[in-house]
């Protein structure tokens, strides 16, 4: 079974219905599409532009993205901004008859976006579109698994959903439940609802685990193989929001987002593009990983994107 995570982005009422089942909806909604060996799963930010958050783990998520505009709007700004911070560089417009193409290439020109593709709102396209879509993915790394949702089920126990970002995981497997130090076992692999004894990297898998319950766990903790970093203080080389209105001061106290882990934290030092932080409490991360530092209250929220020093 080949897996593909598509993020949701733009004006998208009544978008996620048109392109699958609906699952589970939180402050992210999924929807589920399946076509001979190709699952799709397209998320879809639900308390965005509400809260920042949502559309940050909708980007971590994803492995493609498409954004819906009707037309060109301040929020939309936001949205471009973030996935360009990200450097997200796959994906398309799917343009209404009224927008301004040549407006939205000049907006785009200078982003990593400048490459989406350009589509119509096509359903029937988009759909088969998602389907021929291939990703690059690494089935031999260490298991990498985010935990975006997690529940008790009667006479299952723990079930945790999530995507394989790296690796394949196997019925059996012993897994650090990163940042902690406990470890749970896989008792069973569900993939769009059918059982399975593996999934690979690109799956989307509801996993039943034993040695751990709900009380250990949170969003954004790693199911991990491999050796992952865990912190409660970083320091970062910061890519800041060029329309950023005020500077960051040593003392202030903001959000890190990291994966699907939102975090508050302190700001110990900075210089320039270099930012010191001590967390509120530990996170995991991978050395690729962008951390993102959001000011919720305000008018801008996104303030900078940062990577390990």
């Amino acid at each position: 079974m080949e897996g593909l995570t598509v993020g949701l982005f733009g004006h998208i009422e009544g978008v996620g219905k048109e392109l699958g089942k609906k699952g589970t909806s939180t402050d992210i909604t999924l929807y589920n599409y399946k076509q001979g060996e190709k699952a799709i799963c397209y998320v879809e930010p639900t308390r965005y532009p509400d809260r920042i958050n949502p559309l940050i783990y909708c980007i971590n998520m994803m492995d493609y993205a498409l954004v819906f505009i009707n037309e060109i709007t301040g929020e939309l700004g936001e949205t471009l901004l973030a996935l360009d911070m990200f450097g997200v560089d796959r994906g398309s417009f799917v343009i209404g008859e009224y927008v301004d193409l040549e407006m939205l290439k000049n907006i785009i020109s200078q982003t990593t976006m400048k490459n989406f593709d350009i589509m119509e709102k096509d359903f029937i396209t988009l759909r088969e579109k998602m389907i021929n879509l291939e990703i690059e993915r690494d089935y031999s790394a260490p298991i990498k698994i985010p935990i975006d949702h997690y529940f008790t089920v009667r006479s299952v126990g723990t079930v945790v959903l999530g995507k394989v970002e790296t690796g394949t995981v196997k019925v059996h497997d012993e897994l650090r439940v990163y940042p902690t130090d406990n470890v749970a076992m896989v008792r069973s692999i569900q993939i769009h609802d059918n059982d399975f004894k593996e999934a690979k990297a690109g799956n989307r898998v509801g996993l039943a685990l034993k040695g751990v319950s709900t009380d250990d766990l949170d969003r954004g903790m790693i199911l991990s193989n491999g050796e992952l970093g865990v912190a409660d203080a970083l320091t970062l080389n910061m890519n800041w929001n060029p329309f950023m209105q005020k500077s960051v001061k040593e003392g202030e106290h903001y959000q890190i987002i990291v994966g699907l882990q939102s975090v508050p934290c302190v700001v110990e030092k900075v210089d320039d593009k270099k930012l010191e932080i001590s967390l509120q409490k530990k996170v995991v991360y991978d050395k690729e990983d962008k951390f993102c530092l959001v000011d919720g209250s305000a008018k801008i929220r996104i303030l900078g994107i940062g990577s390990l020093g």
